[in-house]
């Protein structure tokens, strides 16, 4: 905490002596010969009992004296005059009490000039001796850290309300160290001249009376602009803010841009007031309170292109977007008036509420003259939640483009106050900032702080007195600005845009405004806050005090505003009855991540084989197995690398095997892979290790499958922050840029994906359905029960199953035809996978990138099978002509004598292992067949089908089961029903049944005979 007085105090002189001694050795001439250590001591000696005649010098002031000394050997004038003479006296010989002298109480302008001089050589001991010394310096000091105090803590008293009812720091109290009685200081000294310290850019001049300093002070600081910087640990940055607020005239702006200011606030006010007109009984979540954050946004965008960003990610809650895809998109207006019909969509999908869409726009950008592209990401009402996945779009855009700094791509972040401050996503996001192979090297945030959230009080909603705190803890400048001057609020969005591209680093912009309705139009906000509401209504709008304020500084004529206002309302009426003769809408309109080339000369009915060639598959594990010469490889992983090589040999390979096949094939086929998540480099279980590290120099890694061939695709592999819902979110954000790659998300354990939920819900599971968002995320999540205790058994699959859209009531009496299982592809929502071999998850990888569409892959990986000896692949199951086997049929002797099988076993992953291990154990090999389910959802009805009337047609009395970890699930039964194969030439099954609820017993899930 700032504590100005305890700075100003003098203290007693006997602490100082050998800092003095210390200071005089050093104005000894450069590289002087070393002295023996007796003589060295009696000079000490000496220069202690002269402290006493230096009445300046006390034991507090040490290190002060330190400082200064070392800035007056780098530039003498970088110091205040009084100090230069002291030290210049000190060179030059002067005795005790001889070298320092006081300067004059007058105007500094003088003493600096003439005052003070350096001793003359030869003349020391007759150096003047002037009174009041002591005081003079302490007031200069004192003024140095005034500036500083209003550096620091003006925008506390800065009047940031336009309703003029709270502080925006929860505060009203003035802190002390911003009165000038804290300092001793009064109407007396008002007029008195102080040199300015270094640190400060309010004046040209280098002095100025104390009057003019709190003029100055209070109009930089205290005025409509609170600036929060000074926690910043960096001294260049601090200065770089200074220059930007403290010098002259820096915020003012010409004519023309208040024009355009005053034009963009008309669009962004009848806007809303047009709609609020024409659908009075409409939530539209309406902008009116802060109608200045589209101008906010379209400076942002206009500076930022000025400084070469062309691809702007939005990411914002539902307040003000049919205002920002209107006004800053430019999406067609007739278009959203459209959303209001009863019109239902001509197109795919479910749609999604008009305060919820996004877009994805290119146009010129007429302030600089730049085409660029500007993307509103979709966001449901969980109002933080899309901020990962806007930095993930953005991160991606860089990678793909070559960006390497995010020079090109930049995300503008839209927030409520009482969202940004209670909602742990927007802390999570931050943390992903500096992260290497995460960060977007600096983002804008903009916040909409209504001082209110839904119903409730600041003072109820946060702990922090803004609600901008968060962003400290990264290092982000933070700026409030009243909404009520416009102007302002331009001069930070330049500022803002102006940090970023020098900086890389995020800045906020709190825009400290109101709501004029309630949470929505139709809500009655005089219910909770009656005297902020009974404020409001008497409150003019931004615009109308913006315009008396352009008509008073005659920077426009009535005639000029009014042909303005008519302009923009006759563009509303024109799109209103544009609007009334549109007869039907699609989604598509609202896409905001489109991949219209990707879908060309595509069939989407025609799932390609996954194989590859013999050749390349000992080419990467050749490569997977190897690292370079000289590199010290732990003992350990030597090991393990000639393991893998031995495997090849063998014939015989495993989950870490299959996994770098699918990886290396994509890459060397040109398509990006990125695996994020904790600990995957090396894998939870240490099974994968594709980062190599040198035993003996730090930072020195290897990654073989980012050494394949020459001109194949980047493979990122890296370890994430200790967060699923903001990395998770990321990764998806990720795959929506380009579908021309693999995008996986890894757990640590499987159970962990529920702090991600939000993600998976409103995102992934149902992103296609609402937005026409396709994705091929891969979530991989470590699934088994194997004594780990209850939360790290299992990832809940059955939650995944609930979500699917699949009907299970399939009409089975239908043929299957050879499009039948690129159809399921095609339709559902999502993949759920439980996958038994190497081979099989190869398969599942590649198919994610060769199908001809995305869908997101919910995989239970393993955790034991991972090394299982039974649990391997031979090369044949990789090669052309092979693909993903939904279904894993029973393979021994009781597939080759179907007669004498008396049971039916159906299962899924690990399980089956510990099924042929327990058949062996009771000699029911010929009795018992075990059929794998790989692909869960959609589930494989045709080969299920298929395979039970193989089975059923040699016995009438066979059973059938589902194997499961757990007793049955209560509801509706798991059945292979209803009816017989024979009687009714059917097998129903329902997948949605099939379940692993997270208790660890063994059961059999009796489905009852087949007749």
């Amino acid at each position: 905490m700032h504590r100005a007085g305890l700075l100003c105090r003098l203290a007693s002189p006997s602490r100082t002596a050998s800092k003095v001694a210390a200071l005089r050795a050093a104005s000894v001439k450069a590289a002087p010969p070393v002295q023996p250590l007796a003589t060295q001591v009696r000079k000490q000696s000496a220069a202690a009992a002269t402290v006493k005649h230096e009445p300046f010098m006390n034991g507090t002031t040490s290190v002060y004296i330190e400082q200064m000394y070392a800035a007056w050997q780098h530039d003498p004038s970088s110091v205040h005059a009084s100090w230069d003479a002291y030290f210049r006296n000190i060179e030059a010989g002067a005795g005790p009490g001889q070298a320092f002298q006081s300067p004059p109480s007058a105007a500094l302008g003088a003493f600096v000039g003439s005052a003070i001089g350096t001793v003359p050589q030869g003349a020391v001991s007759a150096a003047p001796k002037l009174d009041g010394s002591i005081q003079t310096i302490s007031d200069h000091l004192k003024i140095q850290l005034l500036i500083r105090s209003y550096q620091t803590r003006g925008h506390n008293i800065a009047d940031l309300d336009p309703l003029g009812i709270n502080s925006a720091d929860l505060d009203d109290t003035i802190p002390p160290e911003l009165e000038l009685s804290f300092y001793g200081f009064g109407e007396r000294d008002l007029d008195r001249e102080f040199l300015l310290p270094p640190t400060t850019f309010i004046s040209e001049k280098q002095s100025m009376t104390l009057r003019e300093i709190m003029k100055r002070l209070k109009e930089i600081y205290c005025n409509t602009t609170g600036i929060e910087y000074m926690h910043l640990n960096n001294l260049e940055q601090q200065d770089w803010i200074r220059r930007r607020f403290e010098a002259p005239r820096v915020t003012e702006l010409s004519h023309d841009q208040k024009k355009v200011l005053f034009k963009r606030l008309i669009r962004s006010t009848k806007f809303e007031e047009f709609l609020a007109k024409k659908w009075p009984s409409e939530k539209r979540f309406g902008l009116e309170g802060c109608e200045v954050l589209i101008p906010a946004i379209k400076q942002v965008i206009d500076s930022s292109s000025s400084l070469g960003v062309d691809s702007f990610v939005i990411g914002m809650p539902h307040r003000g977007r049919l205002n920002v895809l209107a006004n800053v998109c430019r999406q067609p207006l007739s278009t959203i008036l459209s959303q209001f019909s009863t019109l239902e969509p001509a197109d795919e999908g479910s749609g999604d509420v008009k305060y919820h869409l996004g877009v994805c726009i290119e146009r010129l950008n007429r302030q600089s003259q730049r085409q660029v592209k500007i993307a509103v990401v979709a966001n449901p009402s969980h109002l933080e939640a899309v901020d990962p996945i806007v930095m993930g779009k953005v991160r991606a855009e860089a990678f793909y483009a070559g960006d390497k700094k995010c020079d090109r791509a930049m995300a503008i972040l839209l927030h409520g106050d009482a969202a940004f401050a209670g909602q742990g996503v927007v802390m999570e996001t931050f943390n992903l900032d500096d992260l290497p192979t995460y960060t977007t090297h600096g983002a804008i945030h903009i916040v909409v702080n209504n001082q209110i959230g839904f119903t409730t009080d600041p003072r109820s909603s946060r702990s922090s007195p803004y609600c901008t705190d968060v962003g400290r803890v990264v290092g982000c400048p933070i700026f409030h600005v009243n909404v009520d001057d416009p102007e302002a609020v331009m001069h930070v969005c330049n500022v803002a845009s102006d940090w970023r591209k020098t900086f890389k680093k995020d800045v906020i912009i709190d825009l400290v405004c109101y709501r004029r309705h309630g949470h929505n139009e139709l809500d009655e906000p005089m219910f909770t806050q009656p005297l902020m509401y009974q404020r409001i209504k008497q409150t003019k709008t931004a615009l109308e005090k913006y315009q008396e304020k352009i008509l008073t500084e005659g920077v426009a004529t009535e005639q000029y505003v009014k042909e303005e206002l008519t302009k923009y309302g006759a563009i509303l009426e024109d799109a209103y009855e544009n609007a009334q003769k549109v007869t039907y809408v699609r989604n598509r309109d609202w896409l905001d991540s489109p991949w219209d080339d990707f879908f060309k000369k595509r069939d989407p009915l025609k799932i390609p084989s996954t194989g590859i060639e013999m050749d390349n598959t000992d080419q990467i594990i050749d490569k997977f197995s190897s690292y370079p010469e000289g590199f010290n490889l732990h003992k350990g992983l030597e090991r393990t690398l000639k393991g893998r090589k031995q495997m090849l040999k063998d014939n015989s390979l495993d989950w870490a095997c299959g996994e770098a096949l699918a990886f290396g094939s994509l890459l060397k086929e040109g398509n990006h892979v990125r695996l994020s998540g904790q600990d995957v480099e090396r894998g939870t279980f240490s099974h994968r290790h594709h980062v190599l590290h040198d035993q003996k120099v730090d930072q020195k890694i290897y990654n073989p499958l980012n050494d394949l061939m020459e001109g194949q695709a980047e493979y990122t592999v890296c370890n994430s922050s200790l967060s699923e819902y903001a990395v998770l979110g990321f990764e998806l954000g990720y795959s929506m840029v380009d579908p021309n790659s693999l995008v996986i998300w890894e757990a640590q354990f499987g159970d962990f994906s529920n702090t991600a939920q939000c993600v998976i819900d409103q995102f992934i599971s149902s992103g296609q359905s609402k937005w026409i968002r396709q994705s091929g995320l891969v979530m991989l999540l470590p699934h088994g029960y194997e004594g780990m205790g209850p939360e790290h058994s299992s990832a809940r699959p059955e939650r995944f199953l609930q979500m699917c859209n699949e009907d299970d009531e399939i009409n089975l009496e239908a043929t299957f035809g050879g499009t039948f299982e690129a159809q399921q592809l095609h339709d559902t929502n999502w993949i759920v996978a439980n996958c038994s071999t190497p081979a099989n998850i190869f398969h599942l990888l590649r198919r994610q990138v060769i199908m001809p569409f995305r869908k997101p892959a919910i995989v239970m990986s393993p955790k034991s099978l991972l090394r299982h000896p039974a649990a391997r692949s031979p090369v044949e199951d990789f090669l052309p002509g092979t693909g993903f086997r939904r279904v894993i049929f029973e393979q021994g002797e009781p597939s080759h004598d179907p007669v004498n099988v008396q049971r039916v076993i159906f299962c899924t992953g690990k399980v089956y292992y510990d099924l042929v291990s327990a058949r062996k154990h009771l000699g029911m090999e010929k009795l018992a067949a075990i059929c794998r389910i790989e692909q869960i959802s959609p589930f494989p009805y045709d080969l299920i089908q298929v395979r039970l009337i193989y089975f059923v047609k040699f016995l009438i009395s066979k059973k059938c089961f589902f194997p499961g970890r757990s007793p049955p699930l209560p509801g509706r039964p798991v059945g292979l029903g209803p009816g017989g194969a024979q009687e009714h030439g059917r097998v129903g099954l329902r997948p949605a049944a099939i379940q692993q609820p997270p208790q660890g017993r063994w059961t059999s899930h009796h489905v009852g005979p087949m007749t």
